[in-house]
């Protein structure tokens, strides 16, 4: 598991989290995660990258992630999953409920390797609102936010 330490950068309204990780494997790509809290995206680039969202939990009020993905374009997908459009109902009734959640998210410029870390992340985090698994057979390791996984009911 990556060591991560967090420092916390404010810009306007926006929290965002720079995670810098020590690498344990050396077969893992170095990824600099940013977060923001939706719907707030006027900061996510509009470049390709991964992402996760995550929700907090009642009981401890810890984040666990629920979804993950990639996308062309990452402030144009964010905004795509808080519309009313979002074809997938796990994820947008969980909107539409108003949950406390985040948006963690991760430039990456090279489609295979976008391709192999979204894998990866679906292979690590198993998330629940992830209806079908992520194309592709060829795993890229990643370091990941500290985000835990879902708990298993």
């Amino acid at each position: 598991m990556p060591i991560g330490l967090l420092y916390p950068e404010v810009f306007g309204a926006v929290l965002k989290c720079r995670i810098i990780f020590v690498k344990k494997d050396k077969t893992m790509k170095s990824l600099k995660w940013m977060m923001t809290e939706p719907p707030n995206f006027r900061n996510v680039p509009e470049k390709p990258g991964v992402y996760i969202i995550s929700t907090r939990q009642e009981v401890d009020h810890a984040y666990e992630v629920k979804y993950v993905g990639k996308a062309e374009n990452l402030r144009a997908r964010a905004n795509d999953h808080w519309s009313k459009k979002e074809p997938n109902k796990a994820l947008r009734d969980h909107i539409a409920e108003d949950y406390a959640m985040k948006f963690n998210y991760s430039e990456v410029a090279d489609a295979s390797h976008r391709d192999g870390m979204e894998l990866y992340m679906y292979n690590y985090y198993s998330p629940p609102f992830n209806t079908e698994p992520p194309q592709g057979d060829t795993v890229v390791k990643c370091m990941l936010p500290g985000v835990r996984k879902p708990i298993k009911s």
